[in-house]
């Protein structure tokens, strides 16, 4: 069985191979009882605003990868079609005319104040939604402690905040690292970015003196209060967890204020940013970034081709460098797809969606940026990775160079564990 379900053409597709199964070979759904009628889904994310430097990441990858589903024949012969829907401070409200729509599976949101606010209805409503990001901590530690019809696939905070302390620690010196500063978002996500910053470099290095907590509110305009509390503390070590259009408003004040002579910048996704950040503020900066669960040119694409075709396609469609927000619409999308079509080919009919989410627990799967497992605790973890943020005059962009990779199991503590617990067991 597990040989069956394991090579359907939808899997092959979705992990970017240059060829589908032949039909000879046995494909998802085969003689199973499915209805006729398209699959519909819904995606919620960030589609206009300084927000959309992600939102219109995560929408390019869900449509890249329905059509690579489509292409393939579908899931049992199903096509899927998607409506997308702007989050804003709507989560829940999307969530709910989506269900009452009838869409058979809902993707989103990318705000952790959102998704914190939707996964309690989810579980009320009952139908399956896989998270591109909204990735704070606390989601299924107290929010949602149980969950059955909720999922994320994007790796979450304390998985990005323990690879920057780490390659913080790795690139500057431990020795090096005696003051910190942080400039988090005031909402749920950077105050958990923060917090989880503190206690993981503190275990790495000892005690640290805070220098300095700023949190501006997000997609504010003027960040100068927080540079100059920066110049005039000079940390060590100043972290930010900021995103999207939040990125280059930081910078570019920041590289007008000398901030990088001044401290050394580690951001968790500065590289969300890649397509808006200049030349010359990326080059002054010399910024370490993480890119969660996927950086488009790792390994490189002469030696792992589903990258490179992943990438080429974005340029072509949407002229876009895809970061890891590209990749979290497309890893939803292919969690669901394949835990579907995998229990499709088990029962031999169309699932439930309470099936559907039993077989989500404990999925693995491939993408072009790797295998990737849904864990029994509804949260994705894929390998995290971060690098050196350069320019690259060739690509007319920021890339990443000199990239470090972590595993989860490296980065997130064990399921069933608290993470605070975790790392303060170091």
């Amino acid at each position: 069985m597990l040989g069956m379900v394991g090579g359907t053409a939808v899997a092959a597709a979705l992990a970017g191979c240059s060829t589908l199964l032949g039909e000879d070979d046995q494909s998802s759904g085969g003689e199973a009882d499915v209805p006729d009628e398209p699959i519909q889904a819904g995606l919620q994310t960030y589609t206009e605003g300084a927000a959309s430097v992600l939102g219109l990441q995560a929408q390019y990858g869900a449509e890249i990868a329905i059509q690579r589903i489509n292409d393939a024949g579908g899931i049992a012969g199903r096509e899927m079609e998607l409506d997308v829907a702007h989050e804003a401070d709507a989560a829940v409200e999307n969530y709910t005319q989506f269900v009452d729509e009838g869409k058979e599976v809902t993707f989103g949101p990318i705000s952790s104040g959102g998704h914190a606010a939707l996964a309690p209805e989810v579980e009320s409503q009952g139908v399956v939604n896989v998270g591109t990001d909204g990735t704070v901590t606390t989601l299924y530690e107290d929010t949602v402690p149980d969950p059955t019809y909720s999922f994320r696939f994007q790796n979450y905070d304390v998985m990005e905040v323990v690879t920057a302390a780490r390659e913080a620690v790795a690139r500057i010196g431990a020795d090096n690292i005696d003051s910190i500063a942080g400039i988090n978002p005031n909402y749920a996500f950077g105050q958990d970015e923060w917090k989880f910053f503190k206690l993981a470099i503190q275990q790495l290095v000892g005690d640290v003196d805070v220098v300095y907590e700023g949190f501006p509110e997000l997609l504010a305009d003027d960040m100068s209060t927080h540079i100059t509390e920066v110049n005039d503390n000079e940390p060590d070590v100043t972290f930010t967890s900021v995103w999207g259009g939040d990125v280059t408003t930081l910078m570019n004040q920041a590289a007008a204020n000398d901030m990088f002579d001044n401290t050394q910048l580690v951001g968790s996704i500065l590289y969300s940013a890649v397509d808006e950040l200049d030349q010359d503020v990326v080059e002054q900066a010399q910024a370490f970034s993480g890119s969660r669960n996927w950086y488009w040119d790792f390994p490189n694409g002469s030696r792992w081709s589903p990258n490179a075709d992943l990438f080429e396609q974005a340029q072509s469609e949407y002229d876009v460098v895809p970061t890891a927000h590209f990749m979290s619409g497309y890893g939803a999308v292919t969690a669901w797809a394949t835990a579907t079509a995998k229990t499709v080919d088990i029962l031999g009919e169309w699932p439930s969606q309470e099936q559907i989410a039993r077989s989500l627990e404990d999925h693995g799967f491939h993408t072009p940026a790797g295998y990737h497992v849904m864990g029994s605790d509804h949260q994705g973890k894929s390998n995290a990775y971060s690098g050196s943020l350069e320019w690259d005059d060739d690509l007319g962009r920021a890339v990443l160079e000199d990239v470090n990779v972590f595993t989860p199991q490296e980065v997130a503590p064990p399921i069933g564990t608290d993470a605070e617990e975790w790392i303060n067991s170091w």
